[in-house]
């Protein structure tokens, strides 16, 4: 594990539900990661462009800020999907992980992630861009 990677991917999950909340046909498509810093590419017809990020940014600094607990652990997949939208798993794949964060979110992630949401620290985006029809990159760092 890199030394931010439980940190950006933590960091991540609470962005993306933060974006789903604030703009609810928004949808969270895939993320990467270097070593300080993560993207996210979110689907939204509204122009993502446009939104205020100096309060997206404090709502997920919020977030972060509540120390909310991490847990993360293993269900059968048939359980999973009662919940979750597994179609980009292969069938294959029988136990899913989820990482939850305590009262905020809930995701199948096989990632590292922090125990606790205050290990992430300060959370900054850097800058958001239009990437294709209906789809918004994120920049940040943590």
């Amino acid at each position: 594990m890199k030394p931010n990677e439980g940190r950006l991917q933590t960091a991540e999950h609470i962005l993306a539900r933060t974006i789903e909340h604030n703009i609810p046909e928004s949808k969270f498509i895939i993320s990467t990661f270097k070593e300080n810093s993560g993207k996210i590419e979110v689907y939204a017809k509204t122009d993502l462009r446009r939104i205020d990020l100096t309060k997206l940014q404090k709502q997920v600094n919020t977030v972060i800020q509540r120390n909310l607990k991490v847990k993360k652990y293993v269900v059968q997949r048939n359980e999973a999907e009662t919940e979750f939208d597994l179609a980009r798993l292969p069938f294959s794949v029988k136990e899913i992980r989820i990482v939850e964060i305590e009262g905020f979110d809930k995701t199948p992630c096989k990632d590292p992630h922090v125990e606790n949401t205050s290990q992430i620290d300060h959370f900054e985006i850097l800058k958001v861009k239009k990437v294709g029809k209906n789809s918004y990159r994120f920049d940040f760092k943590v």
